[in-house]
């Protein structure tokens, strides 16, 4: 049986059919994720599946980290002690076999500076902050100081990994890596996990800045945090 040859469809033609359809398996998919979305029971947001079980109190989390800006006992974490002991070398007792950086490994003595500016009460709650953070000071009854993290890092690098992803060697999740993991996020056209920064991964400004402060880790690579450029276009 010979069959009719069929037109020959022009460009035109061919774009017009192609689009139409294209448009419909848009909507078929938009309509299809929503269906899925709400099909789980649980009111989760995309993200760790059927959490979290309860309704999150904080919206959005802003973590700012001031590499090369005043240590916590210049402003919150105060050291009487260090203030009676100005100038004097650390005690064997205290400083044992710590072990020493690179840069303070050759010196003859370790004298103890304490901070530069007095430290006052704020706030109901007599928050013993620096005499340098008034403003931050009139909020003190509002926040959290956490004075019990430690590093045995000595290095910046290393130290900067541990607090950002609690481990010292790179590879782990960075903290806002986890949180895009375990709450998720109300769309999925916009990142959950943004990143800004004053400088470019690889060069200095004082300190090291590396990619895997904010990565992802071994979760999915859709965790990892978008980096927002400091010039041009954002991203």
């Amino acid at each position: 049986m010979i069959q009719s040859i069929p037109k020959v469809v022009s460009r035109r033609e061919m774009l017009g059919s192609v689009g139409g359809g294209l448009g419909m398996v848009a909507l078929a998919s938009m309509m299809g994720a929503g269906k899925v979305a709400g099909a789980t029971g649980s009111g989760a947001v995309p993200g760790l599946p059927e959490l979290p079980h309860h309704l999150a109190r904080a919206k959005r989390v802003v973590i700012l980290w001031q590499g090369g800006g005043p240590s916590h006992i210049d402003l919150f974490d105060d050291k009487p002690v260090m203030r009676q002991m100005a100038g004097k070398d650390i005690p064997e007792s205290i400083r044992g076999k710590t072990r020493l950086s690179t840069m303070s490994s050759s010196y003859a003595k370790w004298p103890i500076l304490p901070s530069i500016k007095p430290f006052q009460k704020y706030g109901k709650s007599g928050l013993s902050l620096s005499a340098m953070l008034p403003n931050v000071g009139s909020m003190a009854d509002d926040i959290c100081v956490v004075r019990s993290m430690n590093t045995e890092a000595v290095n910046h690098a290393p130290g900067v990994t541990f607090f950002m992803t609690g481990a010292q060697a790179p590879g782990r999740p960075s903290m806002g890596s986890w949180l895009s993991y375990g709450l998720g996020c109300e769309t999925d056209n916009l990142p959950t996990f943004v990143v800004m920064t004053s400088s470019d991964s690889g060069k200095t400004c004082g300190q090291l800045f590396f990619d895997y402060y904010w990565g992802n880790g071994f979760l999915p690579s859709r965790f990892q945090g978008v980096r927002f450029r400091n010039t041009g276009d954002l991203v």
